[in-house]
């Protein structure tokens, strides 16, 4: 994966000055528009900071989100720094900021959790997709609830099936089979629709696998495309991390749009 020189991105807000893509932003259509009709858009909800999107091909629908640069002048402010057109660092940085930083560990002993805590900092619901505001605010709070769900249900049939050694009978086997195939379809596909949600926004590319990377990542290194994931959007440098907020930052570190 590529690098970037963080500290020229966080000084400058690009890779490399004059060349970086903007930074996209997702926009939800106040009404059914056709395709090329402009609309001013607020930035969080701020009607002080409003910028003219322009709808994309094919129009929209009330209601749908759609992704729209962010014009440079609204990117200066308080917002979490990260560069566009590539990730910050490689999918295998994992100990850049030291073997045992929050962010690490989180992604490498619950990384579902950690996944929930990148899903909060950008917006997305519990499938890893954007979507209004009632859909996103909890989002933390829903991924904790399914991961301790299934971890309940999950030690219940274990116990269940104990005495029944390495064969417990069908009424056992099969939902515990169901649960974990529930569970890790949609740790994948979230993480998978995470990632990809990631790459749009900050316009960071496929280099490798083109066209399944994100699936691929999330199949095969999740716990490392996770820890890649808080690392682009975190600015450790700045902002403490830790494990047990919503979005694995410090109180009052600022969103990342």
């Amino acid at each position: 994966m590529s690098t970037t020189d963080y500290k020229a991105a966080a000084d400058d807000g690009a890779v490399a000055s004059g060349s970086a893509p903007p930074m996209m932003v997702h926009v939800v259509a106040p009404s059914s528009l056709p395709e090329g009709y402009t609309f001013e858009a607020q930035v969080g909800n701020d009607p002080e900071r409003t910028f003219t999107v322009e709808v994309p091909a094919g129009g929209v629908k009330e209601g749908d989100t759609f992704l729209a640069p962010l014009p440079s002048e609204l990117a200066d402010g308080p917002r979490l720094r990260a560069p566009t057109g590539q990730w910050k660092d490689g999918l295998f940085n994992c100990f850049g900021y030291g073997i045992l930083h929050p962010h690490f560990c989180c992604s490498l002993w619950c990384t579902q959790i950690a996944m929930g805590q990148a899903m909060e900092r950008m917006n997305l619901t519990w499938l890893g997709v954007p979507g209004p505001e009632v859909a996103t605010r909890n989002t933390f709070k829903v991924v904790v609830a399914i991961v301790v769900a299934y971890t309940v249900y999950s030690i219940a049939l274990e116990i269940a099936g104990a005495p029944y050694g390495s064969t417990p009978p069908s009424y056992i086997s099969i939902p515990r089979f169901v649960g974990s195939l529930a569970f890790t379809v949609w740790a994948i596909w979230a993480l998978m629709k995470t990632r990809a949600n990631v790459r749009a926004q900050y316009q960071i590319p496929e280099e490798k696998c083109k066209g399944c990377e994100d699936l691929c990542c999330s199949v095969w290194c999740s716990c490392c495309s996770v820890a890649q994931i808080l690392r682009h959007t975190g600015e450790y440098e700045t902002y403490h991390s830790t494990c047990i907020s919503s979005t694995g930052l410090e109180e009052g570190a600022p969103m990342c749009v």
